[in-house]
């Protein structure tokens, strides 16, 4: 007799959605192109038991949050993927990534500034996001999936030199560039569960601002607006090919080594002081002067002043959609972030104008504010 719980999901992303109209769109629009992902839909109830019974194990799920939609479904996404998560723990099921995916507006209902239910999630995506560049939400979940297939292939006790192989990464670069903090979480979590451990390496060190930076920040923190290095980015790829990131998952998300940026400023002819402390004039005149390229020089306004831009504007990251702010830290605004994070991330900031405009925000450390306010007057 065939089992009624298994469904064949061997090669394809599990859809949990209780709009299958709407679903169906998504998985269409994913199965495209040269990074196409195949990808099945199933309503609440079928999805829960199919995974949690085991009998189906997928590449990973894409989860709705508000599930209601669906007749006689009164749970929501946070509770299946919790209860998947409960289930991989004790090795009843295998594991796999669950990717929160979902619309704004009820992630603001149901999830709002709450973050109890972020470990759950290995990334979290918005489904608007599939409109604006398809590429990257395929390549975001191909990444996932590799991530996930690698560390499983390591075990739950693998030795120390197998960690530090995820990084790709020399004896001296390695303790210089990284964090051992980093390397007991890692350690630490693959003997509880891959899951564990694939959180930790997604959403401490690949995806968020610290120990690595994507593009638009490499470029921003070279002095530089994003047109004028795009246009030059033949030339600067090549200077920043020594410190680009080629561990585990490079080959779907493009990074480099915060630290190698800095070093490799304090070896140019022209660097005079750290990167950091230097003007973005002066950052993009030694970069045009060494290789001979023309660069703009980022100009900061009076919403956020300064002239040193070092990170983004957090609270303009929140906005739908995000939008990049470049903050110098001297005329930023701290934000006190709602969970303790890793050491080795980069502390969240605010532009002064961002500041005084969501000023009700609790996050938001009231003594810059009034200090700034003050300043810039």
């Amino acid at each position: 007799m065939t089992d009624p719980t298994h469904i064949d999901l061997s090669g394809s992303w599990l859809f949990v959605d209780d709009d299958p109209n709407s679903a169906k769109s998504y998985a269409a629009r994913l199965s495209e192109g040269a990074n196409a992902i195949a990808l099945t839909v199933l309503p609440p109830s079928q999805g829960r038991v199919a995974l949690l019974t085991g009998n189906s194990t997928p590449l990973g799920v894409l989860m709705d949050v508000d599930l209601t939609g669906e007749p006689g479904e009164h749970g929501t996404g946070l509770g299946i993927a919790q209860d998947i998560r409960a289930r991989q723990k004790a090795r009843k099921i295998n594991e796999f990534p669950i990717i929160r995916f979902a619309n704004i507006e009820p992630v603001k209902i149901n999830i709002g500034g709450d973050p109890s239910s972020d470990d759950l999630f290995d990334d979290k995506m918005d489904k608007g996001a599939v409109g604006r560049n398809t590429g990257i939400v395929q390549r975001r979940l191909i990444g996932v999936a590799a991530i996930y297939d690698h560390l499983k292939s390591m075990g739950n006790n693998p030795a120390d030199s197998e960690i530090s192989n995820l990084f790709s990464l020399d004896e001296p670069h390695l303790s210089e560039w990284t964090h051992p903090g980093l390397m007991s979480r890692l350690t630490d979590g693959m003997r509880q569960a891959i899951h564990v451990a694939a959180g930790a390496y997604l959403r401490s060190f690949l995806m968020p601002t610290g120990l690595l930076m994507d593009r638009k920040l490499l470029l921003m923190r070279m002095g530089t607006t994003q047109e004028s290095g795009e246009k030059s980015w033949d030339v600067i790829s090549k200077f920043a090919d020594s410190f680009k990131f080629r561990g585990l998952g490079s080959e779907h998300y493009e990074r480099w080594w915060a630290r190698g940026l800095e070093e490799a400023w304090d070896e140019l002819e022209f660097a005079e002081a750290p990167i950091a402390m230097t003007s973005a004039t002066d950052r993009t005149s030694a970069f045009a002067n060494v290789f001979d390229i023309e660069l703009e020089p980022l100009q900061l306004g009076d919403r956020s002043p300064g002239t040193r831009p070092w990170r983004w504007c957090t609270l303009r990251q929140e906005e739908d959609p995000p939008s990049y702010v470049p903050v110098d830290p001297r005329f930023g605004v701290k934000i006190s972030p709602r969970v303790d994070v890793a050491p080795w991330i980069e502390p969240a900031m605010a532009s002064i104008g961002a500041a005084v405009r969501k000023e009700q925000d609790a996050r938001l450390n009231r003594t810059d504010i009034e200090r700034l306010v003050s300043e810039l007057s």
